[in-house]
């Protein structure tokens, strides 16, 4: 019988070890690749998901130039992605911002797409792609 409790207490240690690194993992963001990583092709299927699947131009605009409900992604003031850096960008779209319309993944969107997308806003705010 205490061999058999012993067991139950292993088990039951490991599984909880194993729940919190998922739950850890879980709360880490997805990389972002850095700028150098960013290729025209990103930019362009970011563009496609912006307009399309994840509806961002319905809040910031055609021309990412913001609305009542959301702000401007053109040169500007940075306040959730802070300083419009590519990584705070990214984390924004994978995370939304609390309190705001803005929710994580947009659309239903992947985390490979919110790259995509996070390309295509951060090379229009730095004037390297047209809106």
């Amino acid at each position: 019988m205490r061999s058999f409790l012993l067991l139950i207490s292993l088990l039951t240690l490991c599984a909880a070890a194993a729940l919190a690194l998922l739950q850890d993992k879980a709360q880490q963001p997805h990389a972002a690749p850095d700028t150098s990583a960013i290729t025209p092709g990103m930019v362009e299927l970011g563009r496609a998901i912006f307009h399309g699947q994840g509806t961002c131009f319905a809040c910031h605009g055609q021309k990412l130039e913001g609305s009542q409900i959301a702000p401007t992604l053109m040169p500007h003031a940075w306040r959730d992605a802070k300083n419009g850096e590519f990584a705070n960008i990214y984390y924004v779209a994978t995370h939304g911002v609390r309190s705001t319309l803005m929710v994580a993944y947009p659309g239903g969107i992947s985390p490979d797409q919110a790259k995509a997308v996070a390309a295509y806003v951060w090379s229009v705010s730095t004037g390297k792609a047209k809106p």
